[in-house]
């Protein structure tokens, strides 16, 4: 066969075995541990602040992009 991209030959199998492997998990028999709670608020509130930093640093192109004439 005259494949163009050798490397990518089974590229698709195997892609397709690791989306439905995923389907035959089985319970995990696991815990949220109690300090989770704070750790996915720290992430919540560094993406938000992320966010910000970012607008922060870009509002002169954002502004020029909204409010062009």
């Amino acid at each position: 066969m005259n494949n163009i991209f050798p490397k990518f030959e089974h590229i698709f199998t195997i892609l397709a075995g690791i989306f439905l492997g995923g389907f035959s998990i089985h319970d995990a028999f696991g815990y949220i541990d109690p300090g989770s709670g704070s750790m996915f608020i720290q992430v919540i509130l560094g993406a938000l602040v992320a966010v910000g930093v970012a607008i922060r640093v870009y509002w002169e192109k954002i502004k020029f992009k909204l409010f062009r004439k």
